[in-house]
């Protein structure tokens, strides 16, 4: 059953009304205009007036919204509005009844979210990600991928991971695949498992090519591409190494006389990225670039390898330089020369960085913020919506003026301590997204005009929401519900 108009619907303006001024529009009969009897039935956010005049025996009955089948539109437009914008139920509800505006309660709320929400997400989403993938095919290049998790909690007490990965050339999340802590070992290995699913995703079900993937320094990781995966080349990103390093040379520069260590922490990490970006994938370029370090800060600028005999700055002024055999020399040495790091730093990608995928997990948390639990189906959904909405925005331009001048602002990020960065100013976000979502959720009421008839559809589809990942402690409530 198709609806006919439904993007119009969608987009049609709601009011909030007032029950003084609305006695005002309803008290006159419309047939002689003389006083009547208003009776008022509350459902929810839906109000059913009936007006009884006794003058005439006229009765009319105004509803103050459409319904699909038999659900008011208002409970399911706000239920959707509470899902799709990332907004948390109780919150909402309970914003709405201070302000004394009538609406559902909570459990008419995971009903239409069981019922109709999470499977129009699921719909979309698909339709969505086999659009990319079908673009991919098209353009006829071997796949760069970046790959990164996150954790649904801070620490090592998370029961979610969700792993994330992207398609470098456009920026855009191909797949995304929530683990849940139970299903692995530990939550230290729900990453690996996010990425082997992803990778049999796109290379057994999709047959995509894939020549490289970029992801941080996780052990099981590297070991996993290392030996089940030989053919996919696998790069470091460079921002999680250079962020490791600055916190290691924060702290050894708190130490007693090692001043010194503290005040070129950040050129240390900074010097990383300019190593990585100017070898071209030499690791052994990279690995001597890195080590000139160690002698640049002595005042040394010569001697370094055979490949990196000398720095390639002019002529520096007077810095504050360490002496080797000194102790602040001796605790930058131990952070450069780790024997790991100095393994690591040979595979760092010279070009794409995953970047982009730790802004998505940024917007990631406008859906699914850290300090809230959600159920595995539900926040299954509330990623997905957030990939959309990143994928819709991803690389926006830049703002320019009305006579064509790019736009900046200053900002003090939290990971710089306050240090001003400057950044583009971005055109405004869309929400395109949303009327695809809303338009198939209002389809799925017509389709189903009752719960049970959603439910017993659901049931018919097992694999719709991918049974077979959900723990089965989870799967034995969700039946429940």
């Amino acid at each position: 059953m198709e609806w006919e108009g439904s993007q119009s619907q969608v987009a049609s303006r709601k009011f909030i009304v007032s029950e003084t001024c609305l006695n005002k529009l309803l008290s006159k009969c419309s047939t002689c205009n003389k006083p009547v009897v208003v009776d008022k039935i509350v459902k929810g956010c839906l109000l059913v007036c009936t007006k009884t005049c006794s003058y005439c025996n006229e009765t009319d009955t105004w509803e103050s919204q459409p319904t699909f089948g038999g659900l008011a539109e208002g409970h399911l437009d706000l239920s959707a509005a509470i899902m799709f914008s990332g907004s948390t139920t109780a919150k909402f509800l309970r914003a709405l009844r201070f302000a004394g505006i009538s609406c559902f309660n909570d459990s008419t709320f995971y009903n239409i979210q069981k019922h109709y929400l999470s499977p129009s997400i699921e719909h979309v989403w698909k339709t969505h990600q086999n659009k990319l993938i079908n673009d991919i095919r098209g353009r006829g290049s071997p796949l760069i991928l970046g790959g990164d998790g996150r954790c649904c909690s801070p620490g090592h007490t998370a029961k979610y991971g969700t792993y994330s990965v992207m398609d470098l050339d456009s920026g855009k999340i191909l797949d995304i695949q929530l683990v849940q802590s139970n299903e692995v070992k530990n939550s230290h290995a729900m990453e690996l498992e996010g990425l082997q699913r992803s990778l049999s995703f796109l290379l057994d079900d999709c047959k995509l090519l894939i020549s490289h993937l970029v992801t941080d320094r996780h052990s099981s990781v590297k070991k996993y591409m290392r030996e089940q995966q030989p053919d996919i080349i696998h790069w470091f990103d460079v921002w999680h190494v250079a962020k490791g390093i600055y916190k290691k040379l924060e702290a050894a520069g708190k130490k007693k006389g090692c001043e010194k260590v503290k005040a070129w922490s950040r050129s240390v990490s900074n010097h990383l990225y300019w190593c990585v970006a100017s070898s071209d994938g030499d690791g052994e370029m990279v690995k001597q670039k890195w080590l000139s370090m160690l002698n640049h800060v002595a005042d040394i600028h010569e001697g370094h390898g055979d490949k990196f005999p000398r720095c390639e700055h002019g002529i520096l002024e007077d810095r504050l330089w360490m002496k080797k055999g000194f102790k602040p020399h001796a605790e930058l040495a131990k952070v450069v020369e780790n024997k790991l790091l100095l393994e690591d730093i040979q595979k760092l990608s010279p070009a794409q960085q995953t970047s982009d995928i730790e802004a998505f997990h940024k917007v990631m948390c406008s859906w699914a913020p850290k300090s809230v639990h959600y159920m595995h189906t539900y926040m299954e959904s509330r990623s997905k919506v957030s990939a959309l909405h990143f994928n819709e925005n991803a690389r926006r331009d830049t703002r320019t003026t009305k006579s064509g001048v790019q736009q900046y602002t200053i900002s003090y990020p939290k990971s710089r301590k306050g240090e001003p960065v400057v950044k583009d100013v971005k055109t405004e976000q869309t929400f395109g997204y949303i009327t695809d979502l809303m338009v198939y959720a209002k389809e799925l009421r017509l389709r189903n005009t009752s719960y049970r008839m959603a439910s017993e559809k659901k049931k018919s589809k097992k694999d719709h929401y991918h049974w077979h990942r959900v723990p089965q402690k989870d799967l034995i409530y969700l039946n429940q519900l």
